[in-house]
C-alpha cells in the first residue's frame, strides 16, 4: 500500500465508501464492511472519522454534489430539462442509485445529530441548484415568474419532489414514475408560467 497523506488517505477511504453506498445504499455502509470491500483496515477508517454517521454524512454530501451536478448536460440543453433532472422526475437507471441515496439519508436523519445536520445542508445545496436552474431558465425566457418568489418556488418544488417520491415509494396502484412526472410537470407549468 503507497504511502498518502492524511486527506488522500482520508479522500481514499470517501471514494472507496461511495462505491459500496452507490452499489449498495448508505444504509447498508459499515466500518467492517467498507474495509473489507477496499484496501483498508478499520483502524484507518476510525483514524479519519470519529464515527460511522461522520462517515456517511461525508459520503453523502459528496453524492449530492455528484447527483446535482448539471455539467452532463450539453450546451444546447435548456432550464427546463435541468429543471426536471433536479426534481427527480426523469430518473433513469443511471440515477437510481442516487434516488436511493436520498431515501437512506431521509432514514437516518433521526438516529443522528450529524447527519441531520448533514441531510440540511444537502436539502440547501438541492435548493441552490434549483434556484441557479430558474435564474437560468427565466435569462432564457423559458420561466416566468417573480424574482422576488424564487426562494418560495424552489421550496415548493422540493416539497413536491420529496412528497411525491414518499408516495411512490408506497408503491400504491397509479402512483409511478409516469404519475411522478405528470405532477412535476404541472407544477413547473403553474409555477414558471409555461
Amino acid at each position: 500500500m503507497a504511502y498518502l497523506s492524511k486527506s488522500e488517505r482520508k479522500q481514499q477511504i470517501i471514494d472507496s465508501a461511495k462505491k459500496v453506498v452507490l452499489a449498495e445504499g448508505l444504509n447498508t455502509l459499515t466500518v467492517r464492511k467498507l474495509a473489507q470491500s477496499s484496501d483498508l483496515s478499520v483502524g484507518q477508517v476510525h483514524h479519519h472519522f470519529n464515527s460511522v454517521h461522520d462517515l456517511k454524512a461525508e459520503v453523502f454530501l459528496e453524492l449530492v454534489h455528484e447527483n446535482l451536478n448539471l455539467s452532463h448536460f450539453s450546451e444546447s440543453s435548456n432550464g427546463l430539462e435541468k429543471l426536471i433532472y433536479l426534481l427527480g422526475s426523469e430518473a433513469n437507471t443511471s440515477e437510481t442509485p442516487y434516488i436511493r441515496v436520498w431515501n437512506d439519508a431521509e432514514s437516518n436523519i433521526q438516529s443522528s445529530l450529524i447527519f441531520k445536520q448533514a441531510y440540511a445542508r444537502a436539502i440547501k445545496i438541492w435548493q441552490n441548484s434549483i434556484i441557479a436552474v430558474l435564474k437560468e431558465g427565466l435569462a432564457e425566457k423559458i420561466f416566468i415568474f417573480d424574482l422576488d418568489k424564487i426562494q418560495d418556488i424552489s421550496w415548493r418544488f422540493i416539497s413536491l419532489s420529496i412528497g411525491l417520491e414518499c408516495v411512490s415509494n408506497l408503491q400504491l396502484e397509479g402512483v409511478n414514475s409516469d404519475f411522478f412526472h405528470k405532477q412535476i410537470l404541472f407544477m413547473i407549468r403553474q409555477e414558471l408560467q409555461m
